[in-house]
């Protein structure tokens, strides 16, 4: 199965067609085929700079010849939040003096998609992180590593997302700390920390 190109998943998520986006950058269709195709030729950097103003998207997006899943997601989200409607509706309270007041709420049903898709882009990059973990930590077992996979997976559907957070804490401490498994490691700072992290989510 082919992985789109970035430029042609932004082009699909943010519904602006690449023969409009070779018309705005005042090329031809071709060279824009040529960055999106198989060989994947690199976005020039002039183009770059336009791509971002016409897509409203930070530059780093364009320089990038793959996406994870976590950033396919977050993609969605941009392009959700940009359009979010809102519905108008009264609501009403009633204060500590039995008094009921009337106000005016709003809801939107984008902005709840994307709040969802928030959470899935949470447990996504979860089980990315994890994956880095496992290609660092290349002295444990394969059966260590399934089991590892399993747990985290079970975690991110389980959608109790107290559960994610601190997985998602843990794993991040333990791949930016210092590249080992804080669980295995005698470092009296390391274990100080995890319970510290530990605590916030009880």
């Amino acid at each position: 199965m082919e992985t789109l190109h970035p430029l042609k998943y932004i082009s699909q998520t943010f519904q602006i067609p690449l023969a409009e986006v070779a018309t705005q950058l005042g090329v031809k269709r071709q060279t824009v085929n040529e960055w999106v195709g198989k060989r994947r030729k690199q976005i020039p950097e002039k183009h770059i700079v336009k791509l971002s103003e016409i897509f409203q998207l930070d530059e780093k997006w364009f320089r990038k010849q793959i996406l994870s899943g976590s950033e396919r997601l977050e993609l969605q989200r941009i392009y959700i939040d940009r359009n979010a409607t809102f519905i108008e509706y009264e609501d009403y309270f009633t204060d500590d003096e039995g008094n009921v007041h009337e106000i005016t709420k709003y809801y939107s049903p984008e902005r709840e998609e994307s709040e969802h898709l928030f959470h899935l882009q949470q447990a996504e990059k979860i089980t990315e992180e994890v994956k880095m973990l496992i290609d660092i930590e290349v002295d444990a077992h394969d059966d260590f590593y399934q089991k590892l996979i399993r747990d985290v997976i079970l975690v991110t559907k389980s959608k109790e997302f107290r559960k994610i957070m601190l997985l998602q804490d843990v794993i991040s401490f333990l791949l930016y700390h210092d590249y080992e498994f804080g669980f295995m490691d005698a470092d009296q700072s390391k274990t100080d920390k995890l319970n510290e992290l530990l605590s916030l989510y009880k």
